[in-house]
């Protein structure tokens, strides 16, 4: 089966693009006048940057329906220019709607990191030691202690990165791929073992990079990592440069979950054979059979058709995940209108390419809308719908958001926060540093309500993850523009969030 997602969407952007430069803004009604000037900008931005698959992404452009299935070492076939520089239009108007969400409570940021290219996780350390481990995409993992930044990294992979930035097509204008993950082994103060993810590169000329999951040892000394200890978990072939997703996370049951986009092609999400499109889970404490890890014998396809390893699917880039208690909640990345956020439990199909949040979604077309769904998959699996979902755009056009940044509960005691669903909002422009922060209230059923964070100062970064030691909360970005080519800027922050 061959979906023309991305080539419809962006024949569309281009098409709106071309008809938005002789929009007759000067000659509309003075109401719809904010509404024309909001959409020429986002569509001029569009035009330049690509929207359809900046990190809303797109489906894009797939092959077949098979193609880029990947796998562990078992040999079978298998997670963003404008002229004004974001200033506003010359008329005063503003892209994107600051009143779409609720307004929650103020608060502030307080600077603990700077220096870095585009940090995208903050691990806290498991032994007792007063120590997080930031992750810059750029392939360092760096240790963040009471004195600050410790200039020394904990583990460089750089030399082991598939070449970030070079060999993207034109529609890609940020690079997904790098150091993408990392989690201590529950009983890493005794045994010294840590795991990574990573893109590599590939010597099949038919294949974009390889990802890798890996476990690595510290030195003898503790304060630094072994490189020569790694041994490979996983190496997954990566047909497609984006939607590899990355964050791995240990359960409350000692298991290692992991988080894998469907490779650009949304059908993988629904393909039982492949780990696209999935979350995986799997025990690095044994083995199976030839397989460098073990199989949990609970995970819901044992015995039964597909990968043993997978615990749940219908996903297409779940960028980030965290466990808040034994509650693991995941943000998906959309396509055409819709970013969600879903409680993963075992077995679960979260829907996509057929359903885009609760939405319809024709994956032939790459297009999302309501009306009569399909709820159930192929296999009469129920299509689990996600806990929130936000809109790319409002009703009048104007911007909200485009990708979903998952979060984590926050347990601190920051007025109205506590117990509060934390996430963020990669951006809402192109042209300027343009993330958000939400707070959602969990419900036992039926859709989180959601409020945006107030930041004091405003909020100066493209949020790319968030992160939790204890009680305290962490919200990592750039300050650099999409249209900047964040990845060869040293502009990334990590803040921690404060009343």
């Amino acid at each position: 089966m061959k979906s023309d997602g991305f080539g419809y969407v962006y024949r569309f952007v281009i098409k709106d693009y071309m008809l938005s430069l002789t929009d007759p803004i000067m000659d509309s009604k003075d109401s719809d006048r904010p509404r024309l000037i909001a959409r020429r900008r986002v569509l001029r931005a569009v035009g330049t940057a690509g929207l359809a698959s900046a990190l809303a992404g797109c489906s894009g452009d797939e092959d077949d329906q098979n193609e880029g299935n990947s796998s562990g070492d078992s040999g079978e076939d298998d997670g963003p220019d404008e002229s004004d520089g974001g200033n506003g239009d010359p008329d005063g108007e503003d892209e994107t709607d600051p009143t779409f969400f609720e307004q929650g409570p103020t608060v502030g940021l307080t600077e603990v990191a700077t220096g870095l290219t585009s940090p995208n996780g903050l691990i806290p350390a498991v032994d007792g030691s007063d120590r997080r481990f930031i992750l810059d995409q750029v392939g360092i993992i760096y240790v963040h202690d009471a004195d600050g930044l410790r200039s020394t990294p904990f583990l460089d992979l750089s030399d082991r990165l598939v070449a970030l930035g070079e060999g993207l097509p034109n529609w890609i204008p940020y690079d997904e791929r790098g150091l993408l993950g990392m989690a201590f082994h529950p009983e890493f103060e005794e045994n010294g073992r840590f795991y990574v993810r990573y893109s590599a590169p590939s010597q099949d000329p038919d294949t974009d990079h390889r990802e890798i999951l890996s476990e690595f040892r510290v030195a003898a000394d503790g304060e630094v990592a072994d490189p020569d200890s790694e041994r490979i978990l996983l190496d997954m072939p990566w047909h497609r440069e984006i939607h590899q997703a990355g964050t791995i996370e240990f359960g409350p049951d000692g298991y290692l979950y992991g988080a894998l986009g469907d490779g650009l092609n949304p059908f993988n999400a629904q393909e039982l054979d492949t780990l696209m499109g999935s979350i995986y889970r799997i025990d690095v404490d044994e083995r199976t059979d030839d397989l460098p890890y073990g199989i949990p014998e609970d995970n819901p396809l044992v015995g039964e058709e597909g990968r043993d390893e997978m615990y749940a699917w219908g996903l297409r880039n779940p960028w980030k995940m965290a466990f808040s208690g034994d509650q693991l909640i995941a943000g998906d990345v959309g396509q055409a209108m819709w970013e969600e956020v879903n409680v993963i439990e075992s077995g679960n199909n979260y829907g996509w390419p057929l359903k885009e949040g609760t939405h319809c979604h024709d994956p032939q077309l790459g297009t999302s809308g309501d009306g009569e769904c399909v709820d159930v998959s192929e296999r009469g699996e129920p299509l689990v719908d996600p806990v929130l979902e936000f809109p790319h755009f409002d009703e009048e056009g104007y911007a909200v958001g485009f990708a979903v940044i998952g979060g984590h509960i926050h347990t601190g005691s920051i007025g109205g926060l506590s117990e509060s669903y934390l996430f963020g909002i990669y951006t809402s422009s192109f042209s300027e540093p343009a993330g958000r922060l939400i707070a959602a209230t969990p419900q036992a059923s039926g859709q989180w309500p959601m409020q945006e964070l107030q930041v004091d100062g405003g909020l100066d970064i493209q949020v790319l993850s968030l992160g939790q030691d204890g009680s305290d909360s962490y919200v990592l970005g750039t300050r650099a523009a999409l249209s900047e080519d964040p990845l060869s800027q040293q502009e990334g922050v990590v803040y921690r969030l404060t009343e």
